[in-house]
């Protein structure tokens, strides 16, 4: 009996080991396809099918690109940022180090790619650390957790946080400001907070019925306990934003990750995380971009949906 026990352990061992290196195997994007006319398709490394391409399309090391008659698009390289303009009845290769055509052409484009995409293109790396999570030992003792630093949108005036359960009520203090937020069904409490001038800090207390059983504590920064903070972007700055969300929504139309991924830049990680699940619901067969997602979750703290919804990823790039 012990033997089979410790067979059966080294078994799961190695299963664990198969699964952690076929998805460790899976990298960042290398280049991305927008403006997509015409019969343009895609084929991943060891798969026979074909998938027309209607949209943006990130695309990875292995993948293959095939141009039809009158198949158009653009291709950005993360690398070098460069733009190229796809030919008509060509094929083209994506391999680590970039792109190339093995059938037809692939010629530089005369409209460059624009300083922030190429910024943000550059940035789409190191996702896979996310997609690790660090075994512990259950903990009961609750806790009360939420991003350390936040900057808001007045187009998207919200918090989220882990919900402890649908028994807590919580109070959402910023500066001055304070919120009485019910309970709720959801995993993430999701709080409407109103206009404030430039950045406040913030806490939040768990009520269970009128009493008070747990508050928000201040976090280590570099040694010193700090207060969470949040800011609210002021005219001129939404100005700012508005115009970097036109200029990338004109140079890839219809691909929310881009939008996502400014936002992230930003520290607008509420507006990120939901451009991010709305773009991978609307492709689901990009699942390979669903680290930067769980990057959000980490920044946000809203641990139970990023483990949750790691072991979902994990399924699928095993399928």
């Amino acid at each position: 009996m012990k033997n089979l026990k410790q067979i059966l352990v080294l078994l799961s061992c190695l299963l664990f080991l198969g699964a952690s290196q076929a998805i460790a195997g899976k990298k960042d994007p290398v280049a991305i396809l927008s403006q997509v006319t015409g019969t343009v398709e895609y084929q991943k490394a060891g798969k026979k099918k074909w998938k027309k391409i209607r949209r943006n399309k990130f695309l990875f090391s292995g993948y293959t690109i095939k141009v039809g008659k009158d198949g158009k698009g653009k291709l950005t390289d993360k690398k070098t940022g460069k733009k190229y303009d796809l030919s008509a009845n060509s094929e083209i290769t994506v391999q680590a180090k970039g792109v190339k055509a093995t059938k037809g052409t692939l010629s530089e484009s005369a409209a460059a790619s624009s300083a922030l995409a190429s910024s943000l293109m550059k940035k789409f790396d190191k996702s896979q650390s996310y997609t690790t999570v660090r075994r512990s030992h259950k903990k009961t003792t609750l806790k009360i957790d939420a991003a350390r630093e936040l900057t808001v949108l007045p187009a998207e005036p919200y918090m989220v946080w882990e919900n402890l359960g649908q028994d807590y009520t919580y109070k959402l203090t910023i500066g001055s400001d304070t919120y009485d937020i019910p309970a709720a069904k959801d995993d993430v409490v999701k709080a409407k907070i109103k206009p404030f001038k430039g950045t406040q800090t913030y806490k939040i207390d768990v009520y269970k019925g009128s009493k008070k059983v747990l508050e928000m504590k201040p976090f280590k920064k570099r040694g010193k306990k700090t207060d969470r903070a949040i800011t609210w972007l002021d005219e001129n700055n939404s100005k700012q934003v508005k115009e970097s969300i036109s200029a990338l929504q004109q140079e890839y139309p219809d691909n929310g990750f881009m939008l996502g991924n400014y936002y992230e830049d930003q520290q607008l990680y509420v507006a990120a995380m939901g451009q991010y699940r709305q773009y991978l619901k609307d492709n689901p067969d990009e699942i390979e971009m669903a680290p930067y997602l769980f990057r959000v979750y980490k920044k946000l703290k809203l641990n139970k949906t990023y483990k949750l919804e790691l072991e979902d990823y994990k399924s699928q790039l095993l399928e």
